[in-house]
């Protein structure tokens, strides 16, 4: 199976649509038996899936994926893995040991939507403004007005 990670620097890129380059890994029985680096210039997504589909990759892991570039990859049945960030190898090593976590597929990163932090901050990492009740969030914003 070939596996395509999207690099930007010396890490994986933070959204495929600023990729630089790819580190293609041809994984065989649990183990790395190649790996290859390709410089990329691609505009568009078509461009990216035709130049995926040359290379008879099948995964493709990378940091954000904008939904337009998801919905490319996904309709012509590649794997994305999103959400990843970390060093290449410690990324295929987890992808061999099937510890590597991906963001669900079925919608966009719903990060900052109608004034709420929804799906990366939890409770705690919101602070005491999230925890007011909504009156009191609307005095404090007046106020500051």
């Amino acid at each position: 199976m070939k596996v395509a990670v999207t690099m930007f620097r010396n890490g994986v890129s933070p959204r495929i649509d600023i990729t630089d380059s790819l580190l293609i890994y041809n994984i065989e029985k649990g183990s790395v038996t190649g790996q290859e680096k390709c410089p990329l210039s691609f505009e568009q997504p078509p461009e990216l899936v035709s130049f995926l589909q040359k290379r008879d990759i099948k995964k493709v892991i990378c940091g954000g994926c904008p939904q337009f570039y998801l919905r490319a990859l996904s309709y012509y049945r590649f794997d994305v893995v999103h959400g990843v960030s970390g060093e290449p190898d410690q990324i295929i090593a987890q992808l061999i040991d099937g510890t590597l976590d991906s963001l669900p597929l079925n919608g966009p990163c719903k990060r900052h939507r109608g004034g709420r932090w929804l799906s990366h901050h939890g409770p705690g990492n919101r602070g005491d403004y999230a925890e007011m009740p909504r009156q009191q969030r609307r005095n404090r914003r007046e106020k500051k007005i």
